[in-house]
């Protein structure tokens, strides 16, 4: 026998209000009415046996606790898909409302020491389109993973490198939904399973590479992932502060951004940025904001191919503000009474 724990269809709802019937009221567990009828409190319920009646009548085998489950056979169970526990094993808690959410990706306290999160992945057998289509109707994302990791004697010329992977869509739209567009410039450590029966897995330290969208829904489309070791790059995005502080900012000026993103390195034991700062302090209109303005932690540097006279974050740009437009209408009416007077 199982204890019925959650319904996700119609069909599963209409199978838990046929049994909820059939099973008897317990007044006794049930430590809250309101939840039921407003005002009504378990005295009230104790002391009128009418109350308790219309309880039964209208409400069935409604109860506060989880012991108070009624019983569904197994085999109905698996055949409207209800996922179940056998008795005597522990249910798990319950979501409650309000309640914080558990962030699957957060990893060991050493991972969160570095800024690495975690990912979760399975070797893909099947290769082709057909294959692939198949596997996002079943919201499993197809990618790859490859690159090279000299510390683990990896190369990229290695056939044995490239490994064919299949992810679960919930685990990248949970880290999409938090970091968006700069999903690619964080560093994961990816846990690899050659199947469901494989617990332990194989971790390798990767960047997303590659995530490509459905053109029309916006959907994940494919997700690659690329070796990381920390002689490899990575683009971090710029983002800007103090912005309070400039004359040109803080009256509906702009920043037109040229570059996003600035290519670092990242040493050994150093967190991983997840962004370097750009200060906005003084900015005037028309000014252009260059890398001497980019704040870099200790242990982060922009790579070679970074030209520093050449990158341009970007220009300035804003209407006049209202200040200027007065001082310029006061002096050309004085102009004008000069003029006249002559």
């Amino acid at each position: 026998m199982a204890t019925i724990r959650c319904c996700k269809t119609l069909a599963q709802r209409a199978l838990l209000r046929h049994y909820s019937k059939s099973a008897p009221f317990s007044s006794s567990k049930l430590t809250d009415p309101a939840k039921l009828v407003l005002g009504l409190t378990p005295e009230k319920v104790a002391a009128n046996p009418q109350i308790a009646e219309f309880l039964e009548a209208n409400f069935g085998a409604q109860s506060d606790s989880r012991d108070d489950g009624f019983v569904i056979p197994q085999e109905v169970l698996k055949e409207y898909g209800i996922e179940y526990e056998v008795e005597g094993e522990e249910l798990e808690e319950e979501s409650t409302y309000g309640a914080p959410k558990v962030d699957l990706g957060l990893g060991s306290p050493e991972q969160q020491a570095l800024n690495i999160r975690t990912l979760r992945t399975y070797v893909r057998k099947e290769e082709g389109t057909s294959a692939c289509y198949r596997l996002r109707d079943e919201r499993l994302i197809p990618g790859m993973l490859f690159g090279s990791n000299p510390k683990e004697g990896i190369f990229s010329v290695q056939k044995e490198s490239k490994t064919m992977l299949q992810t679960s869509w919930t685990e990248l739209q949970r880290e999409l939904d938090r970091f968006h567009r700069r999903f690619e410039s964080r560093v994961y450590d990816l846990t690899v399973f050659e199947d469901e029966s494989d617990k332990e897995g194989t971790v390798h330290r990767v960047v997303p590479r590659d995530v490509q969208r459905h053109p029309v829904k916006d959907t994940i489309f494919c997700a690659n992932f690329l070796r990381y070791h920390p002689g490899r790059p990575l683009k971090i995005p710029i983002v800007y502060i103090n912005q309070e502080e400039s004359p040109a900012l803080k009256r509906d000026g702009f920043i037109v951004p040229i570059n996003k993103y600035v290519e670092c390195f990242v040493v050994e034991g150093v967190p991983i940025p997840e962004a370097v700062e750009l200060e906005c302090s003084g900015v005037q209109l028309k000014d252009v904001l260059r890398m001497d303005r980019i704040i870099f932690p200790d242990g982060v540097r922009h790579t070679d191919r970074v030209d520093v006279e050449k990158f341009i974050v970007g220009p300035v740009f804003g209407a006049r503000s209202s200040g200027d437009e007065t001082e310029k209408d006061d002096g050309e009416e004085e102009g004008g009474d000069e003029e006249s007077g002559e």
